[in-house]
Formats: C-alpha cells, sequence, structure tokens
C-alpha cells in the first residue's frame, strides 16, 4: 500500500482579495502522481479554515490564473469545455 506524500504543493495560482487571498493549489497525494485541486483562502501568509467565497468575476479570474500556471490539466480544460457548449 502506498502512502501519502503529504501536502507538498506542486503548483499555485493566486487572486487578491483585498485583505485576504485566494489560491487554488495542485497538491500531490500519492506516489503514482495522482494531485488534487484545493481552493483555498489565506490572510498574512497562513491558510485560513473558513471557506473560500467567491463572486463569479473572482472564479472566472482565479481559473485564469490556474489555467495560465498549469495547475489545471488540458484534460480537466476539455471536459469543462465539453459541459459548457450547450
Amino acid at each position: 500500500m502506498k502512502k501519502p506524500m503529504g501536502t507538498k504543493k506542486l503548483a499555485s495560482a493566486s487572486i487578491n482579495l483585498g485583505n485576504e487571498v485566494g489560491k487554488i493549489e495542485r497538491l500531490p497525494i500519492n506516489e503514482d502522481g495522482q494531485a488534487q485541486i484545493r481552493f483555498s483562502l489565506w490572510s498574512q501568509g497562513k491558510m485560513l479554515h473558513r471557506p473560500l467565497s467567491l463572486t463569479e468575476k473572482e472564479l472566472v479570474a482565479l481559473l485564469q490564473a490556474a489555467i495560465q500556471e498549469g495547475i489545471l490539466s488540458r484534460g480537466f480544460i476539455g471536459e469543462l469545455h465539453s459541459i459548457i457548449e450547450i
């Protein structure tokens, strides 16, 4: 059985939300390279223990930053694109 690798950050993107920062991060979860995507809210360099709440405009900005930083895979982007087209 493979052991978790912890929360070593692979990549992150962020947007300024006034006194706080909204982040999206790609985190490893095992030795096979599977990763999770984490949305989080930060203040003064520390992750806050409350949900990241965004307006639609802020969400678009954060997703755009994540795409530019390579956090979201091409496969994910393709799947998202396929559900958006009606």
